[in-house]
């Protein structure tokens, strides 16, 4: 575990984003911060053989959790993420009954969010989710899919309501 300011002063170096010492970003090159990305407290991102790359000029609120399993996470330019969101790019194998589910590996096809878009607060997006260029997730939202560009959508699994004009 490296300590939060060394963390800290190697996203400003390597990328020029700014990362709280408080936040837990992995040194690693599998994780890209674009110019101007900022990393709030207590923020998690962690990629595990996967990548993690973040565009120019994101928002990571406190309390976000990003992992990459053994896919890629992909954010665009311009993304706001609420407080408490969770973006889990990998999910488990689990349908066999003659085997136990710790032991059915992994299914990973990562995510992809586009550029200009926001997060609400508690949102989760789960493996193999694709977010359009200038969507919103509502709070709370759970994101399944495919979101088309500049759609609104909330909900469980979220929904389109409406669409940006």
């Amino acid at each position: 575990m490296v300590p939060g300011f060394i963390a800290s002063a190697f996203f400003y170096v390597r990328d020029r984003a700014w990362v709280n010492p408080s936040a837990r970003v992995q040194v690693t090159r599998r994780i890209r911060l674009g110019a101007g990305t900022v990393v709030k407290p207590n923020a998690v991102v962690v990629s595990s053989p996967g990548r993690v790359t973040l565009g120019r000029n994101c928002a990571l609120s406190s309390f976000d959790y990003i992992v990459a399993g053994y896919a890629d996470v992909v954010i665009g330019d311009n993304v706001r993420i609420g407080p408490h969101v969770s973006v889990v790019g990998t999910s488990r194998e689990y349908k066999r009954k003659d085997a136990l589910i710790v032991d059915q590996g992994f299914k990973c096809k990562g995510i992809t969010v586009g550029n200009d878009v926001f997060i609400g607060a508690h949102a989760v997006l789960v493996d193999g989710c694709e977010v359009g260029d200038g969507a919103v997730i509502g709070v709370g939202s759970v994101v399944t899919g495919q979101v088309p560009p500049y759609a609104i959508v909330f909900g469980v699994p979220a929904k389109v309501v409406f669409w940006r004009t």
